[in-house]
């Protein structure tokens, strides 16, 4: 059994619940990996006939290895902080660039998907990659893309969208459990159109929905959007535990603190996915303090700060790639999520360990460093 460390139960006890009810894991911890020599990325899998979740027969949950420790992939910090500081002018370009960066991160044919959103005035479109897993559950990374109010758009339209072709490069460090989907949504109609467009059945596969926006302000924050007036499933707050733990996984001595994002979230991409009671959180970097600045004319390229993106970004790659191994007991209340369970429950055993294999050469990778 891995060692305990003693500073996590500090970590954690700095988080006020996030939802009624939800406790803190102050006794458990998740020692860090040992260190893993990169490996070289393995040859590409043959593209399978990718339809959304749960469109094609469930291979058995067995079919990916159980191993201990994750994996994900992760580019080099200057190829991450171009692209977010790099903003195109129009939403057309946006979505060029967008779609650019999805086939150089190994999205292309039946992988991605492009959807028309009908609206009046400027014609909108969603795009669409799906990494394909073992089984029928799906994982949801969803942003928007286009440009929402004065300035550039940096930080609340352009920050989330431009890191999911990194994400969706992240988690193909190893064989997934659960289908991943990327969804590029179109202002505050294209998450409603995209989850509308599933039959019912695979609406009920998506275990999770994590919306990415507004980062590079500062440290990593979440929230969950639910109004008093809402009932949120247990998923939504053992999302937000996991996020701590895959925090405690990457090491950091700051973990993301509970930030409400009403006074700055114009397009909310969760609310089609809360109505269906599906767990969703927010994902941001907004200190109350700054929550005017998304939307304004100060938010431009000259805001992000590259470090804090940079480490957003690393603390996401580990939180996709934890959540593949716990989504299916998101909405339950198994015994891993309980902070008095019985001393036989060991946290180590359940939440895995995260680490990551670099990226050299092709896709959004830069060249090996000298």
């Amino acid at each position: 059994m891995p060692i305990r460390v003693p500073t996590t139960a500090v970590l954690l006890l700095l988080i006020a619940p996030a939802i009624p009810g939800q406790t803190d894991r102050a006794t458990e911890t998740v020692a860090k990996s040992a260190a893993t020599t990169p490996a070289a990325k393995p040859a590409d899998p043959p593209a399978p006939d990718v339809r959304l979740a749960g469109t094609e027969a469930a291979k058995p949950a067995d079919a990916v290895a159980k191993s201990r420790t994750l994996f994900f992939y992760t580019s080099p910090r200057s190829t991450v902080e171009m692209a977010v500081h790099s903003i195109p002018e129009t939403n057309q370009q946006r979505l060029d660039r967008l779609r650019e960066n999805f086939k150089a991160a190994d999205c292309n044919g039946s992988r991605m998907q492009e959807q028309p959103i009908p609206a009046k005035g400027e014609q909108g479109t969603n795009l669409i990659c799906t990494w394909p897993g073992a089984t029928r559950g799906t994982i949801v990374i969803v942003a928007h893309y286009e440009h929402e109010g004065k300035g550039e758009g940096a930080l609340a339209d352009w920050s989330g969208a431009v890191l999911l072709p990194f994400l969706y490069e992240a988690i193909q460090g190893q064989p997934r459990e659960n289908n991943y989907v990327f969804l590029e949504a179109w202002k505050r109609a294209g998450a409603e159109v995209w989850l509308k467009s599933l039959p019912k059945a695979e609406r009920k596969n998506i275990r999770a929905v994590i919306d990415v926006d507004a980062l590079g302000l500062g440290s990593t924050r979440f929230y969950t959007t639910f109004s008093p007036f809402e009932t949120a499933p247990p998923g939504s707050a053992h999302l937000q535990t996991q996020l701590l733990w895959a925090a405690i996984d990457e090491g950091l001595t700051q973990p993301p603190e509970q930030t409400s994002t009403r006074h700055w979230l114009s397009v909310d991409d969760t609310d089609p996915f809360r109505a269906e009671t599906i767990p969703t959180i927010v994902i941001h970097s907004v200190p109350p303090q700054s929550d005017h600045v998304p939307g304004s004319a100060a938010d431009v390229a000259s805001a992000l700060d590259g470090n804090a993106y940079f480490q957003s970004y690393h603390l996401m790659c580990a939180y996709l790639a934890s959540l593949d191994r716990v989504a299916a007991k998101l909405d339950t209340q198994d015994r891993m999520w309980d902070a008095n369970a019985p001393v036989d429950v060991q946290p180590e055993s359940e939440t895995p360990r995260v680490t990551f294999r670099s990226v050299y050469g092709g896709r959004l990778g830069a060249t090996k460093p000298q």
